[in-house]
């Protein structure tokens, strides 16, 4: 990333410095051809000649023609001067130029020589080694706090650097200084993200239990965020050890409406389904019988099968199990604990299904070799749904 960075740098460089040694390049533009004092001849002996023409054709009196003549000399004489003054002025004009060129020149020097050392004093330099660092962090396990602690001393109120090692310093297990961090990114931010992650850090530091701070600490979070999912997600944790298992669920449940990260979506749903059991739910599920059509028999018994449901006409699977061709036929269930981690719906929730088994021998999902698919499914029909895996096509 860095490299990259610096290539595009010096390309950009360059680009400056063309632009400012244009007029160094651009030549003055030269006359081409037969020059102004040799077109005043030539023009001169054109009418001298023309003017022979109708005195040896008798169209003009000798008198006439040598005063003619005359009057054509005296022109061809009275254009010497004026190209004397034309040549001052472009003389004048050159001499005016001259000081744009050297500042040309002068510019081409300044701008790689400024550039650099401007850059390592304003510039996001520290920004891209973070960057880089967390783009890959098992490589850069060793240097990332060095990178991170570098760019919070640079920049002591910085948020984003404060934020960043607070999350480091909770991952290495080092409670105190996450909460310095933490606390720092609170007071500076007054956000609903500052006041959990300080919650939970406190929390954790606390033997995971509440006290008036942290209370307070999650009761302004959601307060700015009714869906915080760190507050809501430890508002759940909070009311299960009072066994209060509908609070629970019910912070649980929405926070599992919002939360995009794959392992946070686990941790939520390994929660609600405790919490069901708790309050003695049973888990909604759908039975899906899968079988193969005859001509697929031979297929290896190590083949995968994914198998799933989706909202009707739906793209994205709500719930998928995978299986192998070697245990089939055979009984699927799906149910909330087999959603997909960045789905937003779960199946349970869901009323019409369209329910879909899909072999690929190619890794392509998307254009599967074989299929088997029945539509409208209701959820609530605790009906065994009867799946046959013919060629797709």
């Amino acid at each position: 990333m860095i490299m990259n960075f610096w290539f595009s740098a010096v390309l950009l460089i360059m680009a400056a410095i063309a632009l400012a040694a244009v007029p160094l390049l651009v030549k003055r533009r030269k006359s081409s051809g037969t020059s102004a004092r040799e077109a005043n001849i030539e023009q001169f002996q054109e009418q001298q000649k023309e003017l022979e023409a109708q005195l040896s054709q008798g169209l003009i009196s000798p008198s006439l023609a040598a005063e003619m003549r005359a009057e054509l000399e005296k022109k061809l004489l009275s254009d010497v001067p004026a190209r004397r003054n034309k040549a001052k002025e472009e003389t004048k004009e050159y001499l005016d130029v001259r000081p744009g060129v050297a500042l040309s020149a002068l510019l081409v020097l300044l701008i790689p020589l400024l550039t650099v050392p401007l850059y390592w004093k304003l510039g996001a330099q520290t920004e891209l080694q973070v960057a880089e660092a967390l783009a890959e962090p098992e490589l850069n396990a060793d240097s990332l706090l060095d990178t991170l602690e570098n760019w919070q001393q640079s920049k002591p109120d910085n948020p984003q650097a404060l934020y960043l090692l607070g999350g480091r310093y909770l991952a290495l297990g080092r409670m105190d200084d996450s909460e310095q961090a933490y606390r720092r990114f609170y007071e500076l931010t007054d956000s609903d993200q500052g006041a959990a992650q300080l919650a939970q850090v406190l929390y954790l530091k606390n033997n995971s239990r509440l006290d008036a701070e942290i209370s307070q600490l999650l009761h302004e979070a959601l307060t700015r965020n009714e869906f915080n999912t760190t507050a809501l997600g430890m508002q759940g944790i909070a009311a299960f050890e009072q066994k209060d298992y509908a609070g629970a669920l019910a912070a649980w449940d929405k926070a599992f409406s919002v939360e995009t990260d794959p392992v946070a979506r686990e941790s939520l749903l390994t929660g609600i389904n405790q919490a069901k059991k708790m309050l003695g739910e049973p888990m909604p599920s759908l039975r899906v019988m899968v079988s193969l059509a005859p001509e697929l028999q031979s297929l290896p018994g190590n083949t995968r099968v994914m198998v799933f449901a989706r909202a009707r006409e739906g793209r994205m699977p709500l719930a998928v199990k995978p299986v192998l061709v070697s245990e089939l036929p055979g009984e699927v269930v799906l149910d909330d604990s087999t959603a997909m981690m960045m789905g937003g719906s779960k199946l349970s929730e869901t009323d019409l299904l369209d329910v879909v088994a899909t072999i690929s021998l190619s890794g392509d999902v998307m254009n599967p070799d074989y299929k088997g698919e029945v539509k409208s499914v209701r959820f609530e029909s605790k009906e065994v749904v009867e799946l046959l895996i013919r060629p797709a096509g």
